[in-house]
């Protein structure tokens, strides 16, 4: 372990989320109600269709229909070069849009699942990068437990990163295996928090892995 690295445990992490989040002014969650995915399709649920990317799939059929429309009342000398890329970009929109649609399908599968485990989380920031990380502790250990789990959340849009977080410290109950980049689904409070990746579990004796916690509770 290198020396930089700093010996975590879930009271110093504690002390970081609830840091953090007071300077984000998250100390309450932020989290919305949506459909309950266990009982309506996954389509008509707001955080699947984020992660299905309907918002760009309904931006690119809007510019579609126009361009199918000009194509009806512009001659064909007086037509932008790219009207010959619309089709080309729209191809290659649906095969993102499609990759988003599997994820999100198999999200709503996992989080349909019998509940899993219960463990004891914390919200905290990547220094980096910004992004919201989801930090799991055993119920036991008390203030001394170690970390035994990560899984990534996805940011807000660009007017508001960091909506629809769950509180900074809690419970949640894991849909899935949470055994390395697996699909896994945290129910908190009763609502899901949807991921952006897939879980990581947590080796102490990595060093990757210790320098990762340490940036998660760098100050400020």
């Amino acid at each position: 372990m290198t020396d930089d690295v700093v010996t975590v445990s879930y009271r110093e992490m504690a002390e970081a989320a609830t840091s953090q989040a007071a300077y984000r002014k998250l100390e309450k969650p932020t989290l919305r109600p949506e459909a309950d995915v266990r009982r309506v399709a996954w389509w008509r649920v707001r955080g699947l269709q984020r992660t299905a990317h309907a918002p760009i799939l309904l931006t690119i059929l809007g510019t579609d229909a126009l361009a199918v429309y000009a194509t009806q009342v512009v001659p064909d000398d007086d037509r932008p070069f790219w009207f010959a890329l619309v089709p080309l970009i729209s191809l290659g929109v649906l095969a993102f849009v499609l990759t988003g649609v599997r994820r999100a399908r198999h999200l709503a599968r996992v989080a349909r699942q019998e509940p899993g485990r219960t463990m004891r989380y914390l919200l905290l920031h990547s220094y980096v990068s910004g992004a919201p990380w989801l930090v799991f502790f055993p119920l036991t250990g008390g203030d001394e437990a170690e970390p035994i789990g990560t899984l990534p959340l996805k940011y807000g849009p660009t007017r508001d990163l960091y909506r629809d977080l769950p509180a900074p410290v809690g419970e949640a109950t894991l849909c899935g295996d949470a055994t390395y980049r697996s699909v896994t689904v945290p129910w908190i409070d009763g609502q899901v928090v949807w991921p952006s990746a897939g879980y990581g579990e947590i080796c102490l004796d990595s060093d990757h892995d210790m320098r990762f916690l340490s940036e998660l509770i760098r100050p400020e």
